[in-house]
């Protein structure tokens, strides 16, 4: 039973890492994109082009007092998520940082543990947004092992 487990999770994560990704909607925001970054996790491991995967943030500024944060991505492994973060003070891009991480928490990838969490956080606030880029997946997994 065990082996199973092991064996389905092992297959879900290789092929996170190598399979083709179909493009989604984008969300779309109308007001001022201050911060933008983006990466790709598996980028240096496929041979194909089209199995690239890509890890977008947006920060947009919605007022003097909200920010909007927008993750997306090709993967489908992955939902767009939308977060309204609200903050006490002025802000320019400069002030916001996405730091990213494995499953593990490990700021090291490799081939078999990429990145896949965004912590983004805005200068002078003590919260963050955690964005897990392979929720769908975590999902998967938790399904695979009830049954």
């Amino acid at each position: 039973m065990k082996l199973k487990r092991l064996v389905a999770v092992f297959l879900l994560l290789i092929s996170m890492s190598v399979s083709g990704c179909a493009s989604k909607d984008i969300v779309d925001k109308n007001n001022n994109l201050i911060y933008q970054e983006s990466i790709s996790p598996n980028e240096k491991y496929v041979d194909n082009k089209e199995d690239v995967v890509r890890y977008i943030v947006e920060v947009y500024q919605e007022n003097d007092e909200t920010i909007s944060i927008i993750a997306k991505s090709n993967s489908k492994f992955f939902e767009p998520l939308d977060y309204e973060f609200y903050i006490n003070k002025s802000f320019s891009k400069d002030d916001i940082t996405v730091e990213w991480t494995t499953l593990m928490g490990s700021t090291e990838a490799t081939k078999e543990n990429q990145l896949c969490v965004a912590m983004v956080k805005v200068k002078g606030n003590e919260e963050a947004i955690k964005i897990n880029f392979f929720n769908k997946g975590i999902e998967l997994i938790e399904d695979a092992l009830a049954k």
